[in-house]
Protein backbone atom coordinates (compact mmCIF):
# COMPACT_ATOMS: atom_id res chain seq x y z
CA UNK A 1 0.00 0.00 0.00
CA UNK A 2 2.71 2.63 1.14
CA UNK A 3 4.68 2.09 -1.90
CA UNK A 4 1.32 3.40 -4.29
CA UNK A 5 0.62 6.02 -1.75
CA UNK A 6 2.02 9.34 -2.64
CA UNK A 7 4.49 10.55 0.68
CA UNK A 8 2.88 13.40 2.29
CA UNK A 9 5.79 15.75 2.18
CA UNK A 10 6.18 15.28 -1.51
CA UNK A 11 4.84 18.34 -4.32
CA UNK A 12 4.39 17.59 -7.60
CA UNK A 13 3.61 18.74 -11.47
CA UNK A 14 1.36 17.65 -13.30
CA UNK A 15 2.88 14.44 -15.11
CA UNK A 16 2.63 13.56 -18.98
CA UNK A 17 0.52 10.65 -18.16
CA UNK A 18 -2.18 12.81 -16.24
CA UNK A 19 -1.84 15.07 -19.59
CA UNK A 20 -2.52 11.82 -21.56
CA UNK A 21 -5.59 11.22 -19.62
CA UNK A 22 -7.22 14.72 -20.26
CA UNK A 23 -6.75 14.09 -23.53
CA UNK A 24 -9.22 11.65 -23.87
CA UNK A 25 -11.74 14.65 -22.54
CA UNK A 26 -11.03 17.04 -25.65
CA UNK A 27 -12.98 14.34 -27.60
CA UNK A 28 -15.76 13.96 -24.71
CA UNK A 29 -16.36 18.13 -24.29
CA UNK A 30 -16.75 17.80 -28.17
CA UNK A 31 -19.50 15.25 -27.59
CA UNK A 32 -21.37 17.14 -25.53
CA UNK A 33 -21.26 20.06 -27.38
CA UNK A 34 -22.35 18.27 -30.54
CA UNK A 35 -25.42 16.40 -28.76
CA UNK A 36 -26.05 19.70 -27.20
CA UNK A 37 -25.97 21.34 -31.50
CA UNK A 38 -28.33 18.38 -32.44
CA UNK A 39 -30.66 19.13 -29.49
CA UNK A 40 -31.10 22.59 -29.51
CA UNK A 41 -34.28 22.45 -26.96
CA UNK A 42 -34.70 22.80 -23.20
CA UNK A 43 -35.22 18.80 -23.33
CA UNK A 44 -31.70 18.59 -25.03
CA UNK A 45 -30.07 21.09 -22.43
CA UNK A 46 -31.60 19.04 -19.25
CA UNK A 47 -29.73 16.09 -21.35
CA UNK A 48 -26.95 17.81 -22.18
CA UNK A 49 -26.74 18.42 -18.92
CA UNK A 50 -27.01 15.57 -16.91
CA UNK A 51 -24.45 13.89 -19.12
CA UNK A 52 -21.76 17.42 -18.49
CA UNK A 53 -22.42 16.56 -14.51
CA UNK A 54 -21.53 12.70 -15.10
CA UNK A 55 -18.85 13.30 -16.91
CA UNK A 56 -17.31 15.75 -14.88
CA UNK A 57 -17.55 13.64 -11.75
CA UNK A 58 -16.02 10.63 -13.24
CA UNK A 59 -13.25 12.77 -14.25
CA UNK A 60 -12.98 14.81 -11.05
CA UNK A 61 -13.17 12.13 -8.86
CA UNK A 62 -10.44 10.63 -10.68
CA UNK A 63 -8.13 13.76 -10.45
CA UNK A 64 -8.85 13.46 -6.75
CA UNK A 65 -7.87 10.09 -6.30
CA UNK A 66 -4.59 10.35 -8.49
CA UNK A 67 -3.47 13.45 -6.19
CA UNK A 68 -2.88 10.99 -3.35
CA UNK A 69 -1.45 8.40 -5.82
CA UNK A 70 2.34 7.86 -6.80
CA UNK A 71 2.00 8.01 -10.19
CA UNK A 72 5.31 6.51 -10.88
CA UNK A 73 4.45 3.41 -9.73
CA UNK A 74 3.21 0.97 -12.26
CA UNK A 75 0.30 0.06 -10.63
CA UNK A 76 -1.11 3.51 -10.78
CA UNK A 77 -0.38 4.00 -14.63
CA UNK A 78 -1.81 1.11 -15.64
CA UNK A 79 -4.87 2.09 -14.01
CA UNK A 80 -4.60 5.55 -15.36
CA UNK A 81 -4.64 3.64 -18.76
CA UNK A 82 -7.23 1.73 -18.03
CA UNK A 83 -9.56 4.37 -16.87
CA UNK A 84 -8.52 6.56 -19.80
CA UNK A 85 -9.93 3.47 -22.11
CA UNK A 86 -13.07 3.66 -19.55
CA UNK A 87 -13.49 7.43 -20.38
CA UNK A 88 -13.20 6.42 -24.26
CA UNK A 89 -15.93 4.18 -24.46
CA UNK A 90 -18.64 6.71 -21.96
CA UNK A 91 -16.94 9.61 -24.52
CA UNK A 92 -18.01 7.64 -28.11
CA UNK A 93 -21.99 6.96 -26.47
CA UNK A 94 -22.52 10.71 -25.41
CA UNK A 95 -24.33 11.84 -28.75
CA UNK A 96 -26.69 8.89 -28.04
CA UNK A 97 -26.95 7.96 -24.91
CA UNK A 98 -31.11 8.88 -25.04
CA UNK A 99 -31.67 7.84 -28.43
CA UNK A 100 -34.67 5.67 -28.95
CA UNK A 101 -34.51 2.11 -29.61
CA UNK A 102 -36.96 -0.92 -29.63
CA UNK A 103 -37.41 -2.70 -26.97
CA UNK A 104 -35.42 0.53 -24.80
CA UNK A 105 -33.14 -1.84 -22.99
CA UNK A 106 -31.85 -2.76 -25.97
CA UNK A 107 -30.17 1.01 -26.44
CA UNK A 108 -26.57 0.36 -26.82
CA UNK A 109 -25.04 3.38 -26.75
CA UNK A 110 -27.10 4.00 -23.37
CA UNK A 111 -25.65 0.73 -22.11
CA UNK A 112 -21.87 1.48 -23.51
CA UNK A 113 -22.35 5.36 -21.65
CA UNK A 114 -23.25 3.64 -18.77
CA UNK A 115 -20.45 0.32 -19.12
CA UNK A 116 -18.03 2.99 -19.25
CA UNK A 117 -19.10 5.42 -16.52
CA UNK A 118 -19.61 2.55 -13.98
CA UNK A 119 -16.25 1.13 -15.17
CA UNK A 120 -14.81 4.00 -14.60
CA UNK A 121 -16.34 5.03 -10.97
CA UNK A 122 -16.12 1.28 -9.74
CA UNK A 123 -12.37 0.26 -11.08
CA UNK A 124 -10.93 3.60 -9.50
CA UNK A 125 -11.99 3.31 -5.93
CA UNK A 126 -11.72 -0.22 -5.94
CA UNK A 127 -8.51 -0.05 -6.87
CA UNK A 128 -7.89 2.96 -4.52
CA UNK A 129 -9.65 0.70 -1.43
CA UNK A 130 -6.66 -1.78 -2.15
CA UNK A 131 -4.05 1.11 -1.84
CA UNK A 132 -4.71 2.98 1.06
CA UNK A 133 -5.27 -0.76 3.08
CA UNK A 134 -4.05 0.68 6.54
CA UNK A 135 -4.28 4.16 5.50
CA UNK A 136 -6.14 6.64 7.53
CA UNK A 137 -8.37 7.68 4.26
CA UNK A 138 -9.24 3.23 3.21
CA UNK A 139 -12.10 3.70 5.12
CA UNK A 140 -13.50 6.55 3.31
CA UNK A 141 -12.49 4.87 0.02
CA UNK A 142 -14.47 2.04 1.16
CA UNK A 143 -17.69 4.03 1.71
CA UNK A 144 -17.55 5.52 -1.62
CA UNK A 145 -17.05 2.57 -3.24
CA UNK A 146 -20.51 1.64 -1.33
CA UNK A 147 -21.53 4.57 -2.59
CA UNK A 148 -20.28 4.19 -6.41
CA UNK A 149 -22.60 0.76 -6.07
CA UNK A 150 -25.52 2.09 -4.92
CA UNK A 151 -25.51 4.97 -7.89
CA UNK A 152 -25.04 2.74 -10.43
CA UNK A 153 -28.00 0.27 -10.07
CA UNK A 154 -29.55 3.68 -11.04
CA UNK A 155 -27.84 4.03 -13.63
CA UNK A 156 -28.15 0.84 -14.99
CA UNK A 157 -32.24 0.93 -14.11
CA UNK A 158 -31.88 4.01 -16.68
CA UNK A 159 -30.79 1.77 -19.53
CA UNK A 160 -34.02 -0.24 -19.58
CA UNK A 161 -36.13 3.05 -19.41
CA UNK A 162 -36.99 5.46 -22.90
CA UNK A 163 -37.60 8.56 -23.01
CA UNK A 164 -38.70 10.99 -20.34
CA UNK A 165 -38.77 7.52 -17.65
CA UNK A 166 -34.74 7.57 -18.44
CA UNK A 167 -33.92 11.74 -18.33
CA UNK A 168 -36.00 11.34 -14.58
CA UNK A 169 -33.60 8.38 -13.50
CA UNK A 170 -30.28 9.39 -14.77
CA UNK A 171 -31.32 12.82 -12.71
CA UNK A 172 -31.80 11.36 -9.54
CA UNK A 173 -28.45 9.43 -10.04
CA UNK A 174 -26.71 12.52 -10.85
CA UNK A 175 -28.41 14.14 -7.67
CA UNK A 176 -27.64 10.70 -5.47
CA UNK A 177 -24.31 11.05 -6.63
CA UNK A 178 -23.39 14.52 -6.12
CA UNK A 179 -24.80 14.02 -2.84
CA UNK A 180 -22.62 11.53 -1.64
CA UNK A 181 -19.54 13.37 -2.95
CA UNK A 182 -20.34 16.79 -1.11
CA UNK A 183 -21.59 14.62 1.89
CA UNK A 184 -18.14 12.59 1.96
CA UNK A 185 -19.88 9.51 1.56
CA UNK A 186 -21.23 8.89 5.02
CA UNK A 187 -22.58 5.49 5.97
CA UNK A 188 -24.87 4.09 8.69
CA UNK A 189 -22.43 4.06 11.82
CA UNK A 190 -19.39 5.35 9.84
CA UNK A 191 -18.87 8.50 8.14
CA UNK A 192 -15.79 9.40 6.43
CA UNK A 193 -12.54 10.48 7.97
CA UNK A 194 -12.08 12.85 4.80
CA UNK A 195 -10.62 15.89 6.05
CA UNK A 196 -8.76 19.29 5.19
CA UNK A 197 -5.83 17.16 6.44
CA UNK A 198 -5.54 14.65 3.11
CA UNK A 199 -2.66 15.75 1.29
CA UNK A 200 -5.22 18.06 -0.93
CA UNK A 201 -2.52 19.60 -2.83
CA UNK A 202 -3.94 22.04 -3.98
CA UNK A 203 -1.24 24.30 -6.43
CA UNK A 204 -1.49 20.43 -7.93
CA UNK A 205 -5.53 19.82 -8.22
CA UNK A 206 -5.68 23.75 -9.47
CA UNK A 207 -3.24 23.10 -12.10
CA UNK A 208 -5.31 19.95 -13.46
CA UNK A 209 -8.30 22.38 -13.48
CA UNK A 210 -6.78 25.24 -15.45
CA UNK A 211 -5.87 22.23 -18.27
CA UNK A 212 -9.30 21.05 -18.00
CA UNK A 213 -10.46 24.27 -18.25
CA UNK A 214 -8.37 25.19 -21.38
CA UNK A 215 -9.92 21.96 -23.03
CA UNK A 216 -13.38 23.27 -22.76
CA UNK A 217 -12.23 26.70 -23.91
CA UNK A 218 -10.17 24.61 -27.10
CA UNK A 219 -13.26 23.09 -27.83
CA UNK A 220 -15.58 26.64 -28.36
CA UNK A 221 -12.74 27.70 -30.41
CA UNK A 222 -12.85 24.59 -32.76
CA UNK A 223 -17.16 24.80 -32.50
CA UNK A 224 -16.47 28.16 -33.58
CA UNK A 225 -14.03 27.34 -36.62
CA UNK A 226 -16.11 24.49 -37.74
CA UNK A 227 -18.87 26.44 -38.05
CA UNK A 228 -17.36 29.78 -40.00
CA UNK A 229 -15.85 27.36 -42.25
CA UNK A 230 -19.43 26.09 -43.30
CA UNK A 231 -21.27 28.87 -43.69
CA UNK A 232 -21.57 31.19 -46.31
CA UNK A 233 -19.14 34.21 -46.20
CA UNK A 234 -21.23 37.03 -45.76
CA UNK A 235 -20.57 40.51 -43.48
CA UNK A 236 -22.79 38.76 -41.19
CA UNK A 237 -21.10 35.72 -40.69
CA UNK A 238 -17.93 37.52 -40.24
CA UNK A 239 -19.02 39.61 -37.13
CA UNK A 240 -20.73 36.85 -35.71
CA UNK A 241 -17.33 35.09 -35.46
CA UNK A 242 -15.05 38.68 -34.50
CA UNK A 243 -17.49 38.97 -31.31
CA UNK A 244 -17.74 35.24 -30.88
CA UNK A 245 -14.27 34.59 -30.75
CA UNK A 246 -13.84 38.15 -28.74
CA UNK A 247 -16.29 36.42 -26.15
CA UNK A 248 -14.08 33.58 -25.96
CA UNK A 249 -10.73 35.83 -25.27
CA UNK A 250 -12.76 37.37 -22.61
CA UNK A 251 -13.43 34.28 -20.95
CA UNK A 252 -10.04 33.53 -20.59
CA UNK A 253 -9.30 36.24 -19.56
CA UNK A 254 -11.55 36.62 -16.58
CA UNK A 255 -10.39 33.09 -15.61
CA UNK A 256 -6.33 33.61 -15.89
CA UNK A 257 -6.31 37.08 -14.86
CA UNK A 258 -8.70 37.49 -12.57
CA UNK A 259 -10.16 34.57 -10.70
CA UNK A 260 -7.13 31.95 -10.94
CA UNK A 261 -4.97 34.52 -9.16
CA UNK A 262 -7.59 35.34 -6.43
CA UNK A 263 -8.01 31.64 -6.13
CA UNK A 264 -3.87 31.41 -5.95
CA UNK A 265 -3.70 34.46 -3.51
CA UNK A 266 -6.60 32.57 -1.12
CA UNK A 267 -4.83 29.12 -1.04
CA UNK A 268 -1.43 30.81 0.12
CA UNK A 269 -2.89 32.71 3.11
CA UNK A 270 -5.63 29.81 4.12
CA UNK A 271 -4.96 26.68 6.13
CA UNK A 272 -7.87 25.28 4.91
CA UNK A 273 -6.90 24.74 1.46
CA UNK A 274 -9.23 21.64 0.43
CA UNK A 275 -12.20 23.90 1.26
CA UNK A 276 -11.08 26.61 -1.37
CA UNK A 277 -9.85 23.51 -3.67
CA UNK A 278 -13.45 21.44 -3.18
CA UNK A 279 -15.51 24.90 -4.56
CA UNK A 280 -12.94 25.59 -7.33
CA UNK A 281 -14.01 22.11 -8.18
CA UNK A 282 -17.32 23.05 -8.52
CA UNK A 283 -17.00 25.79 -9.79
CA UNK A 284 -14.95 24.75 -12.67
CA UNK A 285 -18.04 22.19 -13.46
CA UNK A 286 -20.48 25.25 -13.53
CA UNK A 287 -17.99 26.85 -15.88
CA UNK A 288 -17.45 24.40 -18.42
CA UNK A 289 -21.31 23.96 -18.91
CA UNK A 290 -21.35 27.23 -19.30
CA UNK A 291 -18.79 26.97 -22.12
CA UNK A 292 -20.63 24.36 -23.64
CA UNK A 293 -23.40 26.56 -23.58
CA UNK A 294 -21.75 29.14 -25.47
CA UNK A 295 -19.92 27.20 -27.44
CA UNK A 296 -23.67 26.28 -28.82
CA UNK A 297 -24.93 29.70 -28.98
CA UNK A 298 -22.45 31.00 -30.92
CA UNK A 299 -22.60 27.72 -33.72
CA UNK A 300 -26.24 28.84 -33.84
CA UNK A 301 -25.86 32.26 -34.37
CA UNK A 302 -23.26 31.94 -37.63
CA UNK A 303 -26.06 29.44 -39.17
CA UNK A 304 -28.61 31.95 -38.93
CA UNK A 305 -27.14 35.25 -38.36
CA UNK A 306 -30.22 37.28 -39.32
CA UNK A 307 -33.42 35.28 -37.10
CA UNK A 308 -34.94 36.31 -34.37
CA UNK A 309 -33.71 33.85 -31.65
CA UNK A 310 -35.68 31.06 -30.51
CA UNK A 311 -36.03 31.05 -26.44
CA UNK A 312 -33.23 28.12 -26.52
CA UNK A 313 -30.67 29.78 -28.50
CA UNK A 314 -31.38 32.67 -26.04
CA UNK A 315 -30.81 30.67 -23.16
CA UNK A 316 -27.31 29.75 -24.41
CA UNK A 317 -26.33 32.68 -25.95
CA UNK A 318 -27.07 34.69 -22.38
CA UNK A 319 -27.39 31.67 -20.36
CA UNK A 320 -24.14 30.05 -21.02
CA UNK A 321 -22.06 33.91 -20.22
CA UNK A 322 -24.87 33.75 -16.79
CA UNK A 323 -23.09 30.89 -15.53
CA UNK A 324 -19.56 31.55 -15.82
CA UNK A 325 -19.35 34.37 -14.41
CA UNK A 326 -21.95 33.17 -11.70
CA UNK A 327 -19.40 30.24 -11.02
CA UNK A 328 -16.57 32.92 -11.12
CA UNK A 329 -18.35 34.84 -8.15
CA UNK A 330 -19.24 32.31 -5.97
CA UNK A 331 -15.73 31.39 -5.57
CA UNK A 332 -14.27 34.82 -5.68
CA UNK A 333 -16.87 35.43 -2.65
CA UNK A 334 -15.57 32.26 -0.89
CA UNK A 335 -12.25 33.29 -1.73
CA UNK A 336 -12.12 36.50 -0.50
CA UNK A 337 -15.84 37.17 1.01
CA UNK A 338 -16.38 40.20 -1.40
CA UNK A 339 -18.82 39.75 -4.01
CA UNK A 340 -17.29 40.82 -7.46
CA UNK A 341 -19.66 43.72 -8.53
CA UNK A 342 -18.34 43.54 -11.86
CA UNK A 343 -19.89 40.12 -12.55
CA UNK A 344 -23.04 40.78 -10.57
CA UNK A 345 -23.24 43.85 -12.80
CA UNK A 346 -22.90 41.62 -15.99
CA UNK A 347 -25.40 39.31 -14.77
CA UNK A 348 -27.70 41.84 -14.00
CA UNK A 349 -26.97 43.15 -18.30
CA UNK A 350 -27.58 39.71 -19.78
CA UNK A 351 -30.85 39.29 -18.66
CA UNK A 352 -31.70 42.65 -19.90
CA UNK A 353 -29.93 42.46 -23.23
CA UNK A 354 -31.49 38.55 -23.20
CA UNK A 355 -34.86 40.39 -23.67
CA UNK A 356 -33.38 43.84 -25.82
CA UNK A 357 -31.83 41.27 -28.74
CA UNK A 358 -33.90 38.26 -29.21
CA UNK A 359 -36.64 40.02 -31.40
CA UNK A 360 -33.67 41.90 -33.43
CA UNK A 361 -31.37 39.19 -34.66
CA UNK A 362 -29.08 36.12 -33.07
CA UNK A 363 -26.27 38.56 -34.44
CA UNK A 364 -27.38 41.27 -31.99
CA UNK A 365 -27.57 38.65 -29.48
CA UNK A 366 -23.94 37.53 -29.55
CA UNK A 367 -22.37 40.86 -30.16
CA UNK A 368 -24.05 42.33 -26.90
CA UNK A 369 -22.97 38.70 -25.13
CA UNK A 370 -19.72 39.13 -25.79
CA UNK A 371 -19.46 42.60 -25.34
CA UNK A 372 -20.91 42.09 -21.12
CA UNK A 373 -17.94 39.11 -21.17
CA UNK A 374 -15.30 41.41 -22.87
CA UNK A 375 -16.45 44.51 -20.24
CA UNK A 376 -16.17 42.54 -17.06
CA UNK A 377 -12.61 41.50 -18.39
CA UNK A 378 -11.67 44.82 -18.97
CA UNK A 379 -13.29 45.94 -15.38
CA UNK A 380 -10.43 42.96 -14.39
CA UNK A 381 -7.53 45.05 -15.87
CA UNK A 382 -8.46 48.27 -14.68
CA UNK A 383 -8.61 46.34 -10.80
CA UNK A 384 -4.99 45.28 -11.51
CA UNK A 385 -3.15 42.76 -9.14
CA UNK A 386 -5.91 40.90 -6.90
CA UNK A 387 -7.15 42.17 -4.23
CA UNK A 388 -9.94 42.45 -1.73
CA UNK A 389 -10.08 46.22 -1.49
CA UNK A 390 -10.29 46.28 -5.46
CA UNK A 391 -12.85 43.21 -6.23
Amino acid sequence: MDSLVRPREEARAVTPLELFFDLVYVFTVSQLSQHLVENVSLRGMAETLVLTLAVMYAWFMTVWTSNWLDVERRQVQLMLLGLMFASLLMSTSVTAAFGVSFPPWLSDRAGLFVIGYLAIQLGRTAFAVVAFRGHRLHDHFSNALAWELATGLIWIAGIFADGDARLVIWIVAVLATYAGVIAGHPLPGRRSPFSSDSQIYAEHLLERFRLFFLIALGETVLTIGNAFANVPLGVETVVVVVAAFAGTVALWWCYFQRAERIGMDAIDGDGDASRLVAIGNYTLIAMVVGIIAIAVGDERALIEPAFEVPVATAALVFGGPAIFLLAQLAFIHQATGVISSARLMACGALVILAFLTAPISALAAVIAASLVLVAVAVADTRAGEPSIATL
